[in-house]
């Protein structure tokens, strides 16, 4: 993300180091507001629009933020920016085998469709939700309950796996679900079921005997 935010930066006549910009993302993330009222385009856009904006707003002067952000926001559309987890399809592929219904739930615009096609996950699920579509954000049950109808199973008989405490653990619980949060960085949470890997999701799916419903993009 650094380097691709440094080098558009770049492109505009602004230059950065990606670790500048990593450094001051990571900051800007942790203390971000109302990260899940993401519930159509227009406010995805405008939210990310000022996250970005307390990133590399110093840099920038008058107009020059608006088409840097511009250029920015049109990169990650395109499939050349994201890469998979080595984890990500495998799993995918060994639950499906288990015969479990897969599906993506996502706090993103409608760009997460063509994307998730283009990046090979939309043949690897049953469907794929965006909350700019859905008019809906997670931490909100209303999404998860979508999820469910999708794979006709209860709350009960499904498992979220997403990467953030409030929106995808917490708000799984909340919607009857069972979860686990994806912990790449092994931080010590008490009381929170984690795990390192994607792959650690088959040994949690073991003796459920009906469809399980996961998990995130990953890039």
């Amino acid at each position: 993300m650094g380097h691709i935010y440094a080098n558009t930066a770049g492109r505009h006549g602004v230059r950065l180091t990606a670790a500048w910009v990593n450094e001051r993302f990571q900051t800007a993330w942790r203390e971000r507001h109302n990260p899940h009222h993401l519930k159509d385009d227009h406010a995805d856009k405008a939210w990310w629009r000022a996250l970005v904006k307390r990133v590399m707003g110093e840099r920038f002067v008058g107009k020059k933020f608006h088409r840097y952000f511009e250029d920015l926001y049109d990169l990650f559309a395109h499939p050349k920016h994201w890469r998979l987890f080595p984890d990500a399809l495998p799993t995918l592929r060994a639950l499906r085998q288990k015969k479990f219904t897969l599906g993506i739930v996502s706090n993103w615009d409608s760009r997460l469709l063509v994307l998730s096609e283009r990046i090979g996950l939309t043949k690897e699920v049953a469907f794929v939700l965006a909350s700019a579509v859905e008019g809906v954000a997670k931490p909100d049950r209303r999404l998860f309950q979508t999820a469910l109808k999708k794979a006709s199973v209860s709350a009960g008989e499904a498992l979220h796996v997403g990467d953030s405490l409030k929106e995808d653990y917490e708000g799984a619980k909340k919607a009857g679900l069972h979860a686990l949060l994806l912990n790449r960085h092994g931080e010590k949470l008490d009381g929170i079921t984690a795990i390192r890997n994607l792959e650690e999701v088959l040994s949690h799916t073991k003796g459920m005997t009906r469809p399980v419903r996961g998990t995130k993009k990953y890039a």
